[in-house]
C-alpha cells in the first residue's frame, strides 16, 4: 500500500440493479491511517465523487478472459451501467466549452490481462466493442527490460501482476502526475486495434526519510540538554555568537540588571526620598528688634501677675497644709504658675497639632496600598519577552540591556539551561527537614516572595541556640547534683551529743565486733540537713532529666533543620546559576527592602518625642528665678542710693559726695537692666529653640508617614508585579522549553510489509538502510541550518499564540503577543491565563510542529546537493542468494546506490530497447514487425532525467518530475507501449494455435450474438 494512492475500487457484486432508478455501487478505498495499519474503507461511489473536485476522471475497466460468453455479456452490462452512471454524474460543460476548458474531463480505458500463451478462439467482438483505449498487458514477466521472460502463470504472482497494469493505467503510482493516459497520447484505439503494454518500475520505500528526518531535528530542538542546540557541539544562527562559558554567568548578571532597570525600573524598590530640614524663618534686623522688645514687652509686663500667682499660689499651699495636710478632703485654689500666657499657648496649640501629625502618620503607615499603586506597563512585558527570547535566539535588539554586538554578531546563550530552567521542577521539601509552617513547596513564586534557605538557616540557628542553651543548663544541673552529693557525703555533726558513758560495745549490733560505729545520727532518722541536701538533689536531677531531653530534642532539630539546608543547597545547586535563579533572587530582596523600610519607619514614629509643654514654664521659671531677684536687688540698692541721696541733700553735703551715690544707682540700674536682656535673651533663645523642635517634629512625622505609606505601597506593588512576573516567566520557560510537539508517528519508519513472493518481477522494491548514518547527519543537518535562524524560538512562541487564537476561536486582534504584554495586573485581560490553560494542548503543539516539518522537508529538497542519499537494500526473493560469494568468498553486498537503484534496472543502458517476446503475439504476425515498433517512456524525477542521454532517433521518451523527498516511496516508471496493434496479432486471439487442454473443447457455449455455434476452448 504504500506505493499506491487512493482510488475507488469497484467490484462487479458491489454494482445494484438500479431498477427504481440509479444503481448503487459501493466503492472500496484502500489505505494507510496513522497508526499504519492497511485500512478498507466502504464508500457509496457517487457520494465520494460529489465530495471531490476533480478535473479529470478516470474509469479504467478490468476484464477477464473467461471462457464463458455469459460471463462476458455479464461483465459488458455491469461495466457499461458503472461507465453510463459515472458519465452521468459528471458536471455538464457548456455548449461552447472547448475539451481545454472543461471542468472535469472523463477518461475511459479497458485494461485485458491474462497469463502467458491464454487463448480464446474468436472471443474479438467485446475487445472490438469497448469504447476508449483498450490496453492489452503483455504477458511476459521479468525484473529489466534486457531480461529474459518469466512466464505469467495462474497463480497469486498473476495478481500482482495484474494490479501492476491497473495502477500504471489509472496513474494510481504515489508521487508520479502521470499514468497511461497521458503516455498514450489517442483517445480511442484504432478499429479493431489495441495498444501493447509492458511495464517496470523501480521503487525506493523511504519510508518517509525526510519526514523521519525533520521530525527528529525538531524533537532535538525542543529539548533544552540536547546536543543540538549546544555551544560544544553546533554553530549558532547566522548573525549571532555563543557566549563563552567563562562569560556567562556575567551576561546573566548583565541581564537580571537589565531586566531590573526595563520601564523605568518598574521591578525595582523606588525607595522614599528623605526631604531635607524645613528652613528656619528669614528675618532682617528691623523686624527682629521689633519682634523682641515686643517679646521682652510681654514677659516683663508680665513678671509681676506671675510673681504674684507664685505668691498666692505659695500661700494657698501652705494653708492648704496647714488646715488639711496633704491628705485632707479639700484643697485651696488660687492662681496656679502652670497657667500659660498667649504666647506658650501658641507654641502648646503646635504641640497638640504634632499629636494629631503623629496619628495622622501612622494611620497612613498602617494604610493599604490601593489598586492605582500597582501599575505597571505593557512595555515592561514587551521588553521582559523580547529580553528572554532575544538572549537565546537573538530575535531583539538588546544591546541596551547588556548584549552589544561582537563584530556585527549578536551574542546568545547557547543552552537554555543557563536562562531558564524548567518551573516543573519545585523543590518538594522532606517534612521532617524543615518547620512545620515551610512551604510544601519550592517554586519560583515562592523564591519571588521571600528566601526559604534564610527561613531554613533561622530555624537550624534557632534550634542551635536552643541546644547550646540546654547543654549549659545540663552542665550546670550536673554540677550542681555533684555538689549537693558531695555536701550529702559529708558526715553531718547532730545537734544532739551522744552521752558520754557510751561504749563502742554498748553500740555495737549482731554483725560483729568487726562492724565499723554507725555515725551519730538522731535517733528519729535522717537530721534535717540531710532531707533538705536529698530533696534538693530530687528536685534537681529531676531538672536534669528535662534539661537532658530538651538537649536531645533541639540536637534532634538543628540537624533535621541543617539537613534541610543541604538538601536546598544540593536543589538549588543546579538553578542557581541561571537568570531565572537570580532575577528572582533579586525581585524576593527588592521586596524584602521594601518591607524592611516600611518597618523601620514605623518604628522611627514609635521613637519620636514629643515635645512636653511644662518645657515652656521652665524656661519662664527660670527666667523669673534670675529676673525676680536682680530686680528686688537692684530696687534695694537704687532705694538706699535715693534714700541717701535725699538725706545729703536736705543735709547740703558736697556735690562730690553725690556723685558717688549716683554712680552706685547708675551701675545698679545698668545691672539690671543688663541681667534682665540676658535673661529676655536666654528665654527667647529657648523659646526659639522649643519652636523649632516643634517644626521639625511636624516636618519628620509628616515625612515619615508619608514614606512608610510609600514603602507598604511599594512593597504591596512589587508582591503583585513580582507575582505577575513569575507569571510571565513561566510561560516564556514553558513555551521554549516545549515550543512544540512531535508526534511518534512522524519518527517512527513506515514498516510496509513487502510481499516479494507475490510481486511480479517487474516490480523492483528496496528499503532505505538505517545503518548508514552520514547520510542521515548530513541531512539533519542541512535541515539545523535551516531550522536555526535568528528568531526561531520567537517565532515557535508566536505562532503557539496564534494557533491557540484560532482554536479558542479568537481573532488575531484579540488574542496575540500584544495582549499577553498588555495583560496588567491591575487590568487583566486573562489572556496569559488563557495561554497557560492551553500551553500543554498537544493538538495545537502539533500543528505548531508541522508547517515546520514541511518546511524542513522542503530546505531539504531545495538543497538536494548538499544531501547525500543513504543507500538502500533490494527485496529480493533469490534462492541462489544462500550460495552467492564474491570473489574473495565473501557474502556479496547487496546493498546499492539509492539513485543507481532507480535508474539500473530501467535505463542503465542506452541502445535500442529490446522488443517484445515472441509469447505476446501470434507467429502469423511476427512477420508484421509489431514487437519492435515499441515506444519507451521513462517517467523519472528530474534529478534522474538529468543523468540520462539518449540519441535522438533512440525511441525513448523521458518525462520527469519534481523530485518530492517528503513522500514515503520514490520510484521511477517504465512504459514500454506498441500499437495501435491488430486484434488479430495478439496471441489471446489466435485460432490457429494448439489448445493445451483439448478436453476443454468439448465445453459448450451459448451463443449470444446470433452466429453459428462456436467452441471456445481456453486456458
Amino acid at each position: 500500500m504504500g506505493l499506491l494512492g487512493p482510488a475507488l475500487w469497484v467490484l462487479p457484486e458491489r454494482v445494484g440493479d438500479g431498477v427504481a432508478g440509479p444503481p448503487r455501487i459501493t466503492a472500496v478505498v484502500l489505505g494507510i491511517d496513522v497508526d499504519l495499519e492497511v485500512r478498507r474503507v466502504e464508500v457509496d461511489l457517487f457520494e465520494a465523487l460529489a465530495r471531490e473536485v476533480l478535473t479529470v476522471v478516470r474509469l479504467v475497466k478490468l476484464r477477464s478472459a473467461a471462457p464463458s460468453r455469459e460471463m462476458d455479456a455479464l461483465q459488458d452490462a455491469i461495466a457499461e451501467r458503472v461507465r453510463e452512471y459515472v458519465r452521468k454524474s459528471m458536471p455538464m460543460p457548456n455548449p461552447g466549452t472547448t475539451v481545454l476548458d472543461q471542468t472535469a474531463e472523463l477518461k475511459h480505458a479497458t485494461l485485458i490481462c491474462a497469463p502467458t500463451e491464454f487463448q480464446l478462439q474468436q472471443r474479438v467482438d467485446w475487445a472490438s466493442s469497448e469504447f476508449g483505449v483498450v490496453v492489452v498487458a503483455s504477458p511476459e514477466d521479468r525484473s529489466s527490460p534486457w531480461s529474459g521472460d518469466a512466464f505469467v502463470r495462474d497463480d497469486d504472482r498473476f495478481v500482482g501482476f495484474t494490479l501492476l497494469h491497473v495502477v500504471s493505467v489509472a496513474g494510481l503510482w504515489r508521487g508520479l502526475p502521470t499514468g497511461s493516459f497521458e503516455l498514450v497520447r489517442r483517445e480511442e484505439s484504432g478499429h479493431r486495434s489495441v495498444w501493447l503494454s509492458r511495464v517496470f518500475i523501480n521503487a525506493v520505500l523511504a519510508g518517509a526519510l525526510s519526514r523521519r528526518a525533520a521530525a527528529q531535528v525538531l524533537t532535538e530542538a525542543a529539548r533544552s540538554d540536547s546536543a543540538l542546540v549546544d555551544p560544544g557541539f553546533s554553530a549558532p544562527p547566522v548573525g549571532t555568537v555563543f557566549i563563552q562559558d567563562g562569560q556567562v554567568s556575567g551576561y546573566i548578571d548583565e541581564m537580571v540588571q537589565g531586566a531590573m532597570s526595563l520601564d523605568g525600573g518598574a521591578l525595582e524598590f523606588n525607595e522614599p526620598a528623605v526631604t531635607a530640614e524645613p528652613a528656619r524663618d528669614r528675618s532682617n534686623a528691623g523686624t527682629e528688634s521689633v519682634r523682641f522688645v515686643s517679646f521682652s514687652a510681654d514677659k516683663l509686663a508680665r513678671v509681676p501677675v506671675w510673681t504674684w500667682r507664685w505668691l498666692t499660689s505659695a500661700a494657698y499651699r501652705r494653708v492648704t497644709k496647714a488646715l488639711h495636710s496633704d491628705e485632707g478632703s479639700t484643697e485651696l485654689v488660687g492662681y496656679e504658675s502652670h497657667v500659660f500666657d498667649t504666647r506658650e499657648l501658641e507654641l502648646i496649640a503646635d504641640a497638640e497639632r504634632i499629636v494629631m501629625d503623629e496619628q495622622r502618620a501612622r494611620a497612613e503607615a498602617g494604610a493599604p496600598a490601593s489598586v492605582s499603586h500597582i501599575k505597571s506597563t505593557p512595555r515592561l512585558w514587551a521588553r521582559l519577552r523580547e529580553l528572554v527570547f532575544g538572549s537565546l535566539d537573538g530575535s531583539a535588539d538588546l544591546s541596551d540591556l547588556g548584549f552589544a554586538p561582537i563584530e556585527d554578531a549578536v551574542p546568545i546563550f547557547g543552552r537554555v539551561s543557563d536562562v531558564l530552567a524548567l518551573p516543573e521542577h519545585p523543590w518538594l521539601p522532606p517534612r521532617s527537614l524543615v518547620p512545620h509552617d515551610f512551604p510544601e513547596r519550592v517554586d519560583w513564586y515562592v523564591l519571588a516572595l521571600e528566601d526559604p534557605r534564610e527561613r531554613l538557616v533561622d530555624a537550624a540557628a534557632d534550634a542551635s541556640a536552643a541546644r547550646d542553651a540546654a547543654q549549659r543548663e545540663v552542665t550546670t544541673l550536673q554540677q550542681d547534683v555533684e555538689r549537693l552529693k558531695a555536701e550529702l557525703s559529708t558526715p553531718i555533726a547532730s545537734p544532739v551529743e551522744a552521752p558520754p558513758s557510751a561504749t563502742p560495745a554498748a553500740a555495737g549490733t549482731e554483725s560483729g565486733p568487726a562492724a565499723p560505729p554507725p555515725p551519730p545520727a538522731p535517733p528519729a532518722g535522717d537530721a534535717p540537713e540531710t532531707l533538705a541536701l536529698k530533696t534538693s538533689i530530687a528536685r534537681v536531677e529531676t531538672k536534669l532529666g528535662e534539661a537532658t531531653a530538651e538537649f536531645a530534642r533541639f540536637s534532634i532539630e538543628a540537624e533535621r533543620f541543617e539537613g534541610g539546608v543541604n538538601a536546598f543547597d544540593e536543589w538549588a545547586s543546579t538553578q542557581d546559576r541561571t537568570f531565572v535563579w537570580r532575577l528572582l533572587t533579586r525581585l524576593g530582596g527588592e521586596r524584602r527592602a521594601a518591607e524592611q523600610k516600611s518597618a523601620e519607619f514605623s518604628e522611627q514614629i514609635d521613637s519620636l518625642t514629643i515635645p512636653e509643654p511644662g518645657e515652656l514654664i521652665r524656661l519662664r521659671s527660670r527666667f523669673h528665678r534670675v529676673v525676680v531677684p536682680t530686680w528686688l536687688i537692684g530696687a534695694v540698692v537704687a532705694g538706699l542710693s535715693v534714700y541717701e541721696l535725699v538725706r545729703r541733700a536736705i543735709r547740703g553735703d558736697d556735690i562730690a559726695s553725690e556723685i558717688e551715690l549716683w554712680t552706685i544707682l547708675g551701675a545698679t540700674v545698668g545691672v539690671v537692666v543688663i541681667i534682665s536682656v540676658i535673661a529676655l535673651i536666654a528665654y527667647h533663645r529657648g523659646w526659639s529653640r522649643f519652636q523649632r523642635r516643634i517644626n521639625l517634629e511636624r516636618h519628620r512625622l509628616a515625612q515619615l508617614g508619608t514614606n512608610s505609606r510609600t514603602a507598604r505601597q511599594e512593597a504591596s506593588r512589587l508582591a503583585s508585579l513580582h507575582r505577575q512576573t513569575v507569571d510571565w516567566l513561566v510561560l516564556l520557560s514553558r513555551a521554549i522549553h516545549r515550543p512544540w510537539h512531535v508526534p511518534e508517528q512522524w519518527t517512527a519508519k513506515d514498516d510496509l510489509e513487502v510481499a516479494r513472493s507475490r510481486m511480479p518481477f517487474a516490480v523492483q522494491v528496496a528499503t532505505v538502510v538505517d545503518d548508514d548514518h552520514a547520510s542521515a547527519t548530513r541531512l539533519r543537518g542541512v535541515m539545523t541550518e535551516h531550522l536555526f535562524v535568528r528568531g526561531w524560538r520567537h517565532d515557535a512562541f508566536t505562532s503557539l499564540v496564534r494557533e491557540i487564537a484560532i482554536d479558542r476561536g479568537m481573532l488575531s486582534s484579540s488574542f496575540g503577543p500584544h495582549t499577553l504584554d498588555e495583560d496588567l495586573p491591575h487590568a487583566s485581560n486573562h489572556s496569559r491565563r488563557m495561554l497557560l490553560a492551553a500551553i500543554d494542548d498537544e493538538h495545537v503543539l502539533t500543528r505548531v510542529a508541522g508547517p515546520r516539518l514541511e518546511e524542513l522537508m522542503k530546505a531539504a529538497h531545495r538543497d538536494e546537493g548538499q544531501v547525500t542519499r543513504p543507500r538502500v537494500q533490494p527485496v529480493v526473493d533469490d534462492p541462489l542468494h544462500v550460495i552467492a560469494r564474491g570473489p574473495n568468498g565473501e557474502p556479496i553486498a547487496t546493498d546499492r546506490a539509492w539513485d543507481d537503484f532507480l535508474l539500473g534496472s530501467l535505463a542503465g543502458r542506452t541502445d535500442p530497447m529490446t522488443p517484445l517476446s515472441a509469447t505476446v503475439l501470434t507467429e502469423i504476425e511476427l512477420g508484421e514487425r509489431h514487437h519492435e515498433r515499441v515506444q519507451s517512456h521513462l517517467v523519472l524525477p528530474e534529478r534522474l532525467a538529468a543523468k540520462l542521454a539518449y540519441s535522438k532517433d533512440t525511441p525513448v521518451q523521458v518525462v520527469s518530475f519534481p523530485d518530492d523527498s517528503t513522500g514515503v516511496v520514490d520510484l521511477s516508471w517504465r512504459v514500454d507501449i506498441a500499437g495501435p496493434v491488430p486484434i488479430r496479432a495478439i496471441h489471446l486471439w489466435d485460432r490457429t494455435s494448439r489448445p493445451r487442454n483439448p478436453e476443454s473443447s468439448a465445453v459448450p457455449t451459448t451463443n449470444t450474438s446470433g452466429d453459428a455455434e462456436e467452441i471456445d476452448t481456453g486456458i
